[in-house]
């Protein structure tokens, strides 16, 4: 039986989520990053949502990686450093809701940061600085604030540092989609079992048309 689209919706909106926080991680791990995820993220972070979450990330082929942590994280959830990231994002994400003045803000910084990569790409140090400056300004100082592990060294290389608050806007952003998709916490403890089976349905789709 297909899946509600409103649940795949959700299902792609958390594997967004955990996307971009699988990034975060390796980067303050390793000082490395997976350039298309990133660009993936970003992509989903400053295009206009319409109401399709697989769009919004030029299509859901590209939240594989997400999806797969996704699934992982339903089955059995030992990776407790993504899951605490992940706990801090939905709390921040609600906190936002009620501080109009910073999602103004926020609205009105993305902008400027789409301006950017059309001119350049997505990817540039110039976009990545303005949304790195974006979260610092806005989400950074809501509490609790997310506290990233990693080596020192790469979190205190400025391209690492300003491409983590980047990632971590963007895990916010997928949130919102996952919220204006129909999710909520409830519906999270309680469907827990569908939204797996809605995941392990869309990896198999897309992995076979891939």
């Amino acid at each position: 039986m297909t899946e509600p689209k409103s649940l795949q919706s959700q299902a792609l909106a958390l594997a967004a989520v955990f996307q971009a926080l699988l990034e975060v991680k390796r980067i303050a791990r390793t000082g490395r990053s997976e350039q298309d995820t990133v660009i993936t993220c970003l992509t989903g972070l400053l295009r206009p949502f319409d109401g399709d979450v697989a769009e919004a990330y030029g299509g859901a082929s590209a939240l594989l990686p997400g999806l797969h942590q996704l699934h992982r994280q339903l089955t059995q959830p030992v990776d407790m450093e993504l899951t605490r990231y992940a706990v801090v994002v939905f709390h921040l994400e609600r906190k936002l809701l009620r501080r109009q003045d910073m999602l103004d803000r926020i609205g009105q910084g993305l902008g400027q940061a789409r301006a950017q990569a059309e001119y350049f790409h997505i990817g540039h140090d110039s976009v990545l600085g303005r949304l790195g400056d974006l979260y610092s300004d806005t989400v950074s100082t809501l509490k609790p604030r997310i506290m990233v592990q990693g080596q020192r060294e790469w979190l205190e290389d400025p391209r690492n540092a300003n491409m983590i608050r980047a990632l971590l806007l963007a895990a916010v952003r997928a949130a919102t989609l996952w919220r204006s998709s129909g999710g909520n916490r409830l519906r999270l403890l309680f469907q827990r079992n569908r939204l797996l089976q809605a995941t392990h349905r869309l990896i198999d789709e897309l992995e076979t048309a891939g």
